[in-house]
């Protein structure tokens, strides 16, 4: 509907709809002034972008660059590193030397303290922590 002014179109729609108020009609007639030059096309629903979006990434697959380095390892047999692991061939696989401080090295250690009584340093260690572990007395 064609209006001569900006006041006739507001006056017309608020005479069909008495209880919209006025700035809610001039936010819509702006609305309709700043989409004027888009298509009347409808938007498209969710099924038909979701559609669309599977066709167009169907078309063109993703190439990454880890991806070629992936392959390239597999036709070489190379070792790969990503990030800061590294994937080798099993029978290449090395072992990481054990750090000190690891509780099951550190038990080994005790165990074979115990076993040889040449070691008293460390068996002394030891009943002093049975003898603090069995004391029920609690010091402030």
């Amino acid at each position: 509907m064609e209006f001569p002014n900006r006041k006739a179109c507001i006056d017309h729609y608020e005479q069909q709809f008495p209880n919209i108020p006025r700035y809610v009609i001039e936010m819509a007639l702006d609305y309709d002034l700043a989409n004027e030059g888009q298509s009347t096309e409808k938007p498209l629903t969710g099924k038909q972008k979701r559609k669309q979006k599977k066709t167009n990434s169907e078309s063109t697959p993703v190439k990454r660059e880890i991806n070629r380095v992936i392959q390239d390892a597999l036709e070489n047999g190379k070792p790969l590193e990503i990030d800061c692991a590294t994937v080798v061939k099993g029978e290449d696989y090395k072992p990481a030397p054990p750090i000190k401080g690891f509780i099951d090295i550190d038990g080994e250690a005790v165990a074979k303290s115990m076993n040889n009584p040449e070691s008293t340093s460390a068996s002394s260690e030891l009943s002093t922590l049975t003898e603090i572990v069995e004391s029920d007395e609690i010091n402030l």
